[in-house]
């Protein structure tokens, strides 16, 4: 797996960044209802649910994945609903975009993918993670304010 489009800085309320998760299938078997899960951490701080938004394209529309806080991060779902079906050797790329809330936490951030796929173990299907991409580290800065018009006065 690879997210691409990540920059190195992001302003607190500002505006869309698309980025795009590549999913490749590097073994000799179908895989099947595979969940790409995008997580967002924070160093030394919690992030709230509210302090991203986040979107899938599929269909030809904008979706919005809902996420989900846990140990003070966050994850979101990606993808179609019933996950992704590749077969060997077949790669899938997803296009999403996301943007921070004004209130999001300024600071350093990371954030990366992981692919979940449920895997037979010992007479059981286990969800497991069958894929990660590197870390793409950013940084969030306040919004700097909109440059004021001055009126221009004749002399």
């Amino acid at each position: 797996m690879t997210l691409r489009g990540v920059r190195s800085v992001y302003a607190a309320g500002g505006r869309w960044s698309t980025l795009r998760l590549t999913v490749h299938n590097g073994t000799r078997t179908v895989c099947r209802r595979l969940r790409p899960v995008l997580v967002y951490g924070a160093r030394n701080r919690t992030l709230r649910v509210d302090a991203v938004r986040l979107e899938t394209r599929l269909g030809g529309h904008w979706r919005a994945v809902p996420l989900s806080a846990a140990l003070g991060e966050l994850t979101g779902a990606v993808g179609p609903a019933a996950g992704l079906r590749l077969h060997s050797g077949q790669t899938t790329t997803l296009t999403l975009r996301m943007r921070l809330a004004r209130g999001a936490p300024h600071g350093e951030w990371l954030s990366l993918a992981v692919a979940y796929a449920p895997v037979p173990h010992q007479g059981t299907t286990v969800i497991w993670p069958v894929g990660v991409t590197n870390p793409a580290y950013f940084r969030v800065v306040p919004k700097r304010p909109a440059a004021r018009a001055t009126p221009f006065h004749s002399g």
